[in-house]
Parts: structure tokens; C-alpha cells; sequence
């Protein structure tokens, strides 16, 4: 695309109510935060992989995650995410389906009214590539899973890059959250046999994908990347909008989930105490007080048990037990995961 074809997009989106910085409400869109591993082996429904990335499946087909470098070339991006299959399902069943998607807070998707008649028009915009294919789509859902529209796409040459563009007018009936909890749930489909619809109209009820999408599942040789997903106000496409740093997208993905929630104090203790406790603050504020991982204890032998409890969106207390109240000046160390995901 020109400049000047790239100024007349970002103009254009401007006057609908989008462009500027910001734009883009996909959190780790550039696929380079893996804070729970690189490389995940037969994920769960549900199971996060790459930050903000989860799995979706059911049925026979499961697929493996990792975090690849194999990217566009020339678009300025260092990761994607890559599936390959591990397990296939060629004979389909009316509840097997599989898939990646992510959520976003709805208090970040007010600018695109949903449920209003004031709706706007928004631009999904990705690069993809698999040595599959065929149609494949996206579904775009509300939290609670009854509104949802279904659009697909083309992958034309195996094993090519290609950028896929979505456009449409955002749903203006339904039930659509503006607060910190799920205001869109965005679902690339690889293979479905039920829970389908036809394309490009919203509609009421739990679907996924279109009912013309490519059974991906097919062979263990198959692969999907994925990388510079953009979602933003507007009719037309712009540039995909990189992020500063790794530390700000980092802090964007700590928001909910923290790989190491880290707690250290000096324990001072003498035959009357053994105890001690304070206030860890998390280095982002938390979506929600997070769920609070299996604690690991490096103190060492002369602390016999560290406790974390009463987790908040901005800290969780800690609580140290010295293995002899004799002990005094103890350096206690700890640390655990903290979830808040949607």
C-alpha cells in the first residue's frame, strides 16, 4: 500500500470515529509476550498459549502451540504463533471443533458501540499462512456467547503469506459488556462439524465459525501461523501499529497474567515471634484480584512455610514463617503466578 493510499485509510478511519495512535485494541497482536513458554504440547479447551491467545477445541483434533519466527517479510515483526496438528479428526462430528482466539475487556471496545444503533464500522486486519487451503473464518461473539457474526477469508497459496482484511459494521442489538469484563470474543476457526453458521450477518446463538470453513485437522503435517492481528474503528484498513517496546506490551499482557508474582522480606524473629506479613504490590494493576498459583519457596532451611492470601487487583499479602524463633534477620524469598485472565 502507498502512503498516500496508507494517509487516505488512516483519514478516512478518523472521520468514522478510529485512527490515531492506540487504534489497534488487540493486546500482544505482534505474538512476542509468551510468558507461559514458548512451545505447548497438546493444550486444553480453554488452556492460554501465547499471551492473550488461547485454544478452543472439542472432539478427536487437538493441535500444538509455539511461539515461531517464521514472519512476513518486511513488516517489521519478530514472532508468530504457529499451530501444527497433533492428533487428527477426519470424520468430523457435530460438536468437534478447534481453533485459537482471544477477549478483550469491554470497557476498551466502547468506541466501537456495540449494541447501539450508533454502531461503528470496524477493520479486522492479520497476516496468516498455512500449507492448507481453502476458506476459513472468524467469528466475532459477544461475552455471554448468544450474539455473534461469522466472516471468512481465503487462503489462497500454500505455505505464502498473505494479510487478510475484515470489515463490518459492529452488532447494534445484543447484550454487549462495557466494563472489565468480556466485550468481544474474537475466534479463528481451523475445523468445526457443528456450531456453525452462514457468513456475514449477525445473529443470535453459540457459534464459532462458518459452515464452509476447511477441516484443517486433517494430518500432522499441517500448520497455521499467525501474526499482526489489528482490530480498530474504521472502513478501511491502516498500517499495523507496533508497539514502542517490549516492556509496554509486556505490562499490557501483565494485566492478566503475571508468570512470577515475586516476594521477598527480612524476617526478624526472636522466641516470641516466628511470623511475619505485608502487602507485595504486582507491577501492573490486575483486570480482576487474580487466582494465585502453587507458591515456590527459595528462603531456604530457616524459613519452615510461606503462605500468600486476600489477592486484590493490585496486591496480595505474604506471610513468612521462620523454622525457629531464635532465627532473627532472615532473607525470605518467594514467588507464584497470578491469573486474571478473561
Amino acid at each position: 500500500m502507498s502512503k498516500a493510499a496508507e494517509l487516505a485509510n488512516l483519514i478516512g478511519n478518523i472521520n468514522a470515529g478510529g485512527g490515531g495512535v492506540n487504534r489497534n485494541v488487540i493486546i500482544n497482536s505482534a505474538m512476542t509476550v509468551s510468558q507461559r513458554g514458548t512451545s505447548f504440547n497438546q493444550p486444553a479447551d480453554g488452556a492460554y498459549t501465547l499471551d492473550r491467545f488461547f485454544v478452543f477445541r472439542n472432539g478427536a483434533g487437538i493441535m500444538d502451540v509455539e511461539q515461531s519466527t517464521t514472519v512476513p517479510s518486511g513488516e517489521g515483526f519478530k514472532n508468530s504463533l504457529k499451530c501444527t496438528v497433533d492428533t487428527v479428526d477426519t470424520s468430523l462430528g457435530s460438536t468437534d471443533f478447534g481453533g485459537l482466539a482471544t477477549k478483550l475487556e469491554g470497557q476498551d471496545l466502547v468506541r466501537f458501540n456495540f449494541g447501539q444503533s450508533t454502531a461503528k464500522q470496524f477493520v479486522l486486519s492479520f497476516f496468516v499462512r498455512s500449507n492448507i487451503t481453502g476458506t476459513y473464518s472468524v467469528a466475532f461473539r459477544n461475552g455471554s456467547s448468544n450474539r455473534y457474526l461469522v466472516k471468512e477469508y481465503t487462503i489462497s497459496s500454500a505455505d505464502t503469506w498473505q494479510k487478510i482484511t475484515i470489515t463490518n459494521l459492529a452488532d447494534n442489538t445484543g447484550t454487549w459488556a462495557t466494563d472489565n469484563t468480556t466485550g468481544l470474543d474474537i475466534r479463528w476457526c481451523l475445523w468445526e462439524g457443528g456450531f456453525s453458521a452462514s457468513a456475514d450477518t449477525w445473529g443470535a446463538g453459540n457459534i464459532i465459525g462458518s459452515s464452509s470453513n476447511v477441516n484443517w485437522a486433517t494430518s500432522t503435517d499441517n500448520n497455521f501461523y499467525i501474526t499482526g492481528v489489528q482490530l480498530e474503528v474504521g472502513q478501511n484498513p491502516t498500517e499495523f501499529e507496533h508497539i514502542n517496546n517490549f516492556g509496554e506490551e509486556l505490562a499490557r499482557c501483565q494485566r492478566y497474567f503475571l508468570a512470577e508474582a515475586e516476594f521477598k522480606a527480612n524476617l526478624f524473629a526472636d522466641e516470641g515471634s516466628r511470623r511475619m506479613g505485608g502487602a507485595i504490590n504486582f507491577p501492573v494493576t490486575m483486570r480482576s484480584a487474580p487466582t494465585m498459583g502453587s507458591v515456590t519457596d527459595n528462603s531456604g532451611s530457616q524459613v519452615s512455610s510461606s503462605a500468600i492470601s486476600g489477592s486484590t487487583v493490585n496486591c496480595v499479602r505474604a506471610i513468612f514463617v521462620s523454622a525457629s524463633g531464635s532465627n532473627s534477620n532472615i532473607e525470605c524469598f518467594a514467588k507464584a503466578s497470578a491469573d486474571a485472565e478473561l
